[in-house]
């Protein structure tokens, strides 16, 4: 992605026209005329959905003529970006301005701007309008995703091929699209009140919100939600909600907890199950029941036949287990990092024997899974997501990764096989369609 147009477009709030925080506000009538709101330019503008408009609106707030400094105005936008309400001050020539990114709606949008006294009462509007054009093929920015200073934590969907995504860092919806990730709208039935960790789907559409104030879990994909209680950890890296009801939530810098009632009670297991480790990642269960998880501090894969009551450690003579990934024909893929022999490797005999699929050294493979379009995937830290088109097709990498964090990105395939993926330190997805 480039670089530039990520710094260009991320002041997605308004900007401030040297405005500063005068103690004698301008919102309180000053004399018997009224407060009147214009557009100064920005109107009428035409560009692809989930993009900004070339041009910022700029709106001037008058009172008799004269300018008002200091003055509350509002931002809402139509379509998805409603629930986006964006506030800013007018600066000493009644000016503010505003990047207006695109909703989701091909044609007409508006963006409505509210001038506001002390009081916070509406006292005048204006309106300006904009044309969305239909995205082409290839990537592009989702529309209405995007929260600023935080990154997309996770991404997944249930059988009506609606998806969800959350971002981490404060209070938010948590958001969901029904056009094959191309737009986000406000799931209003959670509300805006909890600061969400990651949101899981079961097989069977059940649904897991994972927020500091609790396990919030809906039966009904998403109308109605219960809060199951308080969970036992702060931050997670990976976790899988298994064909047999258990929740498995790897945190890769302290434990890893499952819970067998949905989220209501959990299980700590730490260095008393797992001697010397404090990593964990990558959990999954096999056809027959049997639990897994990485330990990453030695790369050690290991197993629980009886539901994690006991772990045991399987062979891996010189060889360091990254991730691990079971699909829904019960084959086994596994990443190792170390030099020489390092490199994707695929079990179809649950786990007994494993041949090499693509090799890499010395590097850092994670998130591996086959996806409902049939291709198997995989995220390179620091570099980006790659896809082979089936098991033993060669690898290209589809999307680079905009900074070289160590971790990787939430990303699924869509139901009409769109590739829908959140990018690493950024707040922003993206979807890529033919």
């Amino acid at each position: 992605m480039n670089k530039s147009l990520i710094i260009a477009i991320s002041g997605i709030s308004v900007l401030y026209f040297g405005c500063s925080k005068s103690s004698n506000s301008n919102n309180g009538p000053q004399n018997t005329m009224p407060v009147k709101i214009e557009i100064l330019s920005g109107s009428g503008q035409t560009d692809t959905i989930g993009l900004p408009v070339a041009n910022p609106i700029v709106i001037k707030v008058t009172q008799n003529g004269s300018p008002l400094s200091h003055y509350s105005v509002q931002f809402q936008g139509s379509g998805c970006n409603q629930d986006n309400v964006v506030s800013a001050y007018t600066a000493a020539d009644g000016t503010a301005s505003y990047n207006w990114w695109l909703a989701g709606d091909v044609g007409q949008q508006t963006l409505k701007v509210y001038a506001l006294n002390n009081q916070s009462q509406k006292v005048d509007s204006v309106s300006a309008t904009a044309t969305g054009l239909a995205a082409g093929s290839g990537w592009h920015f989702s529309a209405c995703n995007v929260r600023a200073g935080v990154s997309v934590s996770a991404i997944c969907k249930i059988s009506s091929g609606r998806m969800f995504a959350c971002w981490n860092g404060g209070n938010a919806y948590l958001r969901y699209s029904d056009d094959n990730g191309m737009s986000w709208n406000a799931l209003t039935s959670l509300g805006n009140t909890h600061s969400l960790m990651g949101v899981l789907s079961s097989k069977t559409d059940q649904l897991f919100a994972f927020a500091y104030d609790g396990t919030y879990y809906s039966g009904d994909a998403g109308k109605t939600w219960t809060n199951n209680g308080t969970v036992p950890f702060s931050e997670y890296s990976s976790a899988v909600c298994t064909g047999g009801g258990l929740l498995m939530v790897a945190d890769e810098h302290h434990a890893l907890y499952i819970s067998a009632d949905k989220g209501k009670t959990w299980t700590t297991y730490g260095s008393t199950a797992f001697p010397g480790e404090s990593s964990f990642n990558w959990p999954a269960e096999d056809a027959n029941g049997n639990l897994y998880v990485v330990g990453q501090e030695s790369g050690t894969l290991y197993k629980s036949a009886d539901n994690g009551t006991t772990w045991v450690a399987l062979p891996h003579t010189n060889q360091l287990v990254f991730a691990f990934y079971i699909d829904n024909n019960n084959n086994f893929y596994l990443s190792r990092s170390e030099p020489g022999t390092g490199g994707i490797y695929i079990s179809k005999d649950a786990g007994n024997t494993y041949s090499l699929l693509t090799a890499y050294s010395n590097v850092f493979i994670e998130n591996l899974s086959v996806q409902s379009d049939g291709n198997f995937y995989y995220a390179y830290r620091g570099l980006g997501l790659y896809v082979a088109p089936g098991i033993n097709a060669p690898v290209k990498r589809i999307f680079d990764y905009t900074n070289n964090f160590n971790e990787p990105a939430p990303y699924l395939v869509a139901k009409n096989n769109n590739v829908v993926t959140g990018d690493v330190g950024e707040m922003y997805i993206h979807y890529y369609t033919k």
